[in-house]
């Protein structure tokens, strides 16, 4: 993951700023992670993990290569950039309060490969959301 991570770090910006686009990668991003949680599920061997170390690394990489230039984009108004950035990190902060709760809970009715399942729903949502912004000219 660290090493399609950084390599997608280089990337991802440079070929997002010449092609001009900039909520598909992230939007796809997110699609990424979700195929590497199905892998998991599918997969529970080494073959699973490499491929899931593969999808998860470039989708992270790109994530965090373009996601903070997104957010910039769709903030609505430019004299409250600070406070719409924090909102952005109060939603992030209470979404990872709340993920250990779901996980015990889905871990504690379905198994522990069912949090694979739950993490590949989140992160098509999450995708689809994304690719949905039509403030994003690019």
């Amino acid at each position: 993951m660290l090493v399609f991570g950084i390599f997608m770090g280089f990337v991802a910006g440079p070929v997002s700023d010449k092609l001009k686009i900039l909520k598909y990668p992230v939007g796809f991003s997110t699609i990424f992670l979700a195929i590497g949680a199905l892998t998991l599920f599918f997969f529970r061997n080494d073959a699973g993990i490499i491929i899931y170390a593969f999808a998860a690394g470039i989708g992270m990489g790109m994530w965090n290569s373009l996601d903070n230039l997104l957010n910039l984009e769709v903030i609505p108004d430019e004299n409250r950039v600070a406070f719409f950035l924090g909102v952005y990190n109060l939603g992030n902060t209470i979404t990872q309060a709340i993920a250990p709760v779901i996980a015990a809970v889905v871990i504690s009715w379905f198994g522990f490969s069912a949090i694979f399942i739950v993490s590949f729903v989140f992160s098509l949502i999450g995708g689809i959301s994304m690719l949905s912004i039509k403030s994003v000219k690019r």
